[in-house]
């Protein structure tokens, strides 16, 4: 059986790339249990990965511009959208220099890889024989995501059921 033929064989392939995320989830809850930097982080990579990235890899090849020196310079374009929304938002709901970096940091990130997977469905879609699976191609981002808060929340268990259990013994 082909190791890629379903959406339960790619998710196993991931899985230490989502440990990577929950483990990020729970040094940041480490260092700073804030909720909204933990949200910052797990909106700023998932919507990067579906959003930001997917726009622009469409503004970069629509232009035309994949082809000047030598396709080097799509990686610094890859850079204004990501930190352009990130000030915009930043604008509107007044965020502290932290959650500026984070969110800009977390949302180039999601931009590089949902641009380079942007790359890689158009490439799917013209060779005749492949198969795109949706199913990973929408739930891999926000599983990223999920991950993030997921590794955030076993920090407030740990410590919740430390708490606890340190009251009962007293």
């Amino acid at each position: 059986m082909d190791p890629f033929s379903s959406f339960v064989h790619r998710f196993r392939l991931i899985l230490p790339f989502l440990a990577l995320w929950f483990c990020a989830g729970f040094a940041l809850a480490w260092w700073n249990p804030h909720p909204r930097l933990m949200l910052t982080v797990a909106l700023g990579i998932s919507l990067g990965i579906l959003l930001l990235g997917p726009y622009a890899a469409a503004a970069l090849y629509i232009l035309r511009l994949q082809e000047v020196w030598h396709g080097h310079l799509r990686w610094p374009l890859c850079l204004i959208p990501p930190l352009s929304t990130v000030l915009l938002l930043d604008h509107f709901l007044d965020w502290s220099a932290l959650q500026v970096v984070l969110a800009g940091t977390t949302a180039l990130l999601g931009t590089v890889m949902g641009h380079d997977a942007t790359l890689a469905v158009l490439a799917l879609k013209t060779d005749p024989g492949a198969r795109l699976d949706r199913w990973m191609v929408l739930l891999f981002p926000l599983f990223i995501g999920l991950a993030v808060l997921g590794g955030y929340c076993s920090l407030g268990l740990g410590s919740g059921s430390y708490r606890f259990l340190s009251a009962l013994i007293g």
